[in-house]
């Protein structure tokens, strides 16, 4: 009987010694949305993507890559437009969780001119960091537009 009780004690203490590695980063970059800066967006106003990005290894300064989608279903050959992550250098070779803001300015909403309105939008983004990791890539909700 004491066998079996060690034995227990020693598989529990294994499994809730494996269960604290899946709360630690790794070095693929992890990204999620936050908010928009306003809801609904007036194009000639920009909009603010606000994102809170996690990195382990702190070299998340590489790029923000972003697609808007106006229809429901993407495209199979969706463009990427990249802009550059900001600079958070004070943090490399740390384990990194950061709010950051992606800025799309007037030029990055196409208009009124296929005579289809175009009301909503989300984006699909994904980041990249300095050694080339790759985080998943996110759909953010869908923010109303309104052409004036």
């Amino acid at each position: 009987m004491k066998k079996i009780l060690v034995l227990s004690l020693f598989a529990l203490a294994v499994i809730s010694g494996s269960g604290c590695g899946k709360d630690s980063i790794g070095t693929k970059p992890m990204i999620s949305f936050l908010s928009y800066s306003s809801d609904p967006v007036v194009p000639s106003n920009g909009l603010d993507v606000h994102f809170q990005v996690k990195d382990g290894d702190g070299d998340i300064e590489n790029t923000f890559n972003f697609a808007a989608i106006y229809d429901l279903q993407p495209e199979p050959d969706t463009a990427f437009a990249s802009r550059q992550m900001p600079k958070l250098d004070a943090h490399k070779g740390t384990n990194l969780t950061a709010e950051v803001i992606l800025r799309l300015e007037p030029i990055d909403f196409p208009g009124n001119t296929t005579g289809i309105p175009k009301d909503s939008v989300h984006y699909l983004v994904f980041i990249t960091d300095d050694a080339g990791n790759i985080s998943d890539t996110i759909a953010t909700p869908k923010v109303e537009i309104l052409y004036q």
